[in-house]
């Protein structure tokens, strides 16, 4: 019994042994924390901002034309209404349109930069694990469990502000 035992210790240390050199990394957090994803989001505040900005007015000028029209409706004469009513749905439809073209530029911006930003992290960890004689670095999504001592997410980070 001792002897199938160590010979089942021996086999799993030997495949253990055989699986190389690996480690895992947190793509979230590089992601998140790299200096490329900190200026692709300022970048993106940057480029978006005023747009935003833009936007955000004219929703409050509608609710102030809103709020208006609900005050002196009833001292409007009927022309004046339809008048105050088509601007305010002139406006609203303005709103809409903008909402949806910003929506629209930001998420294929959001793309653009996001598949820089891949290129260059995954550029960085292959070069990272050739010169660390990693034999594979896994993303976290892709691991059921692994040992804190695994993570090399710090040192990633640390070769992407290089």
């Amino acid at each position: 019994m001792k002897f199938t035992t160590f010979i089942l210790l021996a086999l799993v240390s030997f495949g253990l042994n055989a699986a190389g050199k690996s480690a895992y990394i947190n793509s979230k957090v590089l992601l998140e924390q790299s200096p490329q994803a900190i200026a692709a989001n300022s970048k993106l505040k940057e480029q978006f901002g005023e747009r935003e900005k833009s936007l955000r007015d004219l929703a409050k000028t509608i609710q102030e034309m809103e709020q208006t029209y609900k005050n002196d409706s009833a001292i409007m004469s009927a022309e004046q209404k339809k008048k105050a009513e088509d601007n305010i749905i002139q406006n609203k439809r303005r709103f809409q349109f903008e909402q949806q073209s910003l929506k629209e530029d930001l998420q294929a911006k959001q793309r653009e930069l996001l598949q820089e930003l891949q290129v260059s992290i995954r550029t960085v960890i292959r070069t990272y694990g050739k010169e660390q004689g990693y034999d594979f670095i896994f993303t976290d999504s892709s691991i059921a469990y692994a040992s804190d001592a695994m993570d090399i997410t710090d040192e990633i980070l640390e070769e992407l502000k290089k």
